[in-house]
Parts: structure tokens; C-alpha cells; sequence
């Protein structure tokens, strides 16, 4: 479901820039959705997850839905240097999703929803 990310990034730009936003604003958004869109793929693989967005009075919205209960829960990622080499190919371990939405939206949260959960983030809306 990777494709899922990649489109849901082109959705975004292509939505901002339609709207008339400021290309770092259009920036930040496509960056936002892209990790609540990967944090929701690797909740519910195979499953159905539904990217939303609007310009609201405090801001662009971004949410993300999918169906399972379990809400995200930040977490460092981990710097130590590995004692063996790690291959090429290695998954990344992550960690770094919600500290990069915390840090270019102005509130972020979480509701449960349509029996499952809506992760949303309000970014400051820069207009062209």
C-alpha cells in the first residue's frame, strides 16, 4: 500500500496549490499527510483508509481515517549506532511520524471514529 502514501501526498499538493496556498504551506501539508497516511497503512494493512482535508478558520486540516481502535502514540526513534551493520534493504524502524506532525502543524490529534480513528493535524494556512 505505498501507493496509497505517494497518492495521497499528490492529492494534497494538488488541493493546496488549487486552493491558492503558500508553497511552504503546500509543503508542510503534503509532509503531514504523508506521515499520517504511512502510519495509517502500517495500522491497517490491506485495509481501506480515507485522507481528508479543509481550510478551516484556524487553519488547513488534514485527517486520516482508518479502522482500527488503536490510537498512535509518539515514540523516540532510536539513535544509537547499531553494533552490526544493518543492511541496505533493512525496514526503517520509525519513530519519527508524529514528532515531524507535531512540529509542522499548530494541534494535532486523535478521535475515534466510524468504528475506527480519525488522526487530524491543523497546519497554519499561507496563502499565495
Amino acid at each position: 500500500m505505498p501507493e496509497a502514501v505517494r497518492e495521497g501526498r499528490l492529492i494534497v499538493e494538488a488541493q493546496a496549490l488549487q486552493w491558492g496556498l503558500a508553497r511552504e504551506t503546500v509543503s508542510a501539508a503534503v509532509q503531514v499527510a504523508s506521515e499520517l497516511l504511512t502510519n495509517a497503512v502500517h495500522a491497517t494493512p490491506y485495509r481501506g483508509i480515507t485522507l481528508r482535508m479543509g481550510l478551516a478558520d484556524d487553519g488547513l486540516c488534514v485527517e486520516v481515517w482508518d479502522s482500527s481502535p488503536v490510537w498512535p502514540r509518539p515514540s523516540t526513534p532510536d539513535m544509537s549506532v547499531p553494533r552490526v551493520p544493518v543492511a541496505d534493504d533493512a525496514p526503517d524502524p520509525g519513530g519519527w511520524g508524529l514528532g515531524i506532525v507535531d512540529s509542522l502543524s499548530e494541534k494535532r490529534g486523535v478521535r475515534d471514529e466510524f468504528e475506527g480513528k480519525c488522526v487530524w493535524a491543523v497546519l497554519k494556512a499561507k496563502f499565495r
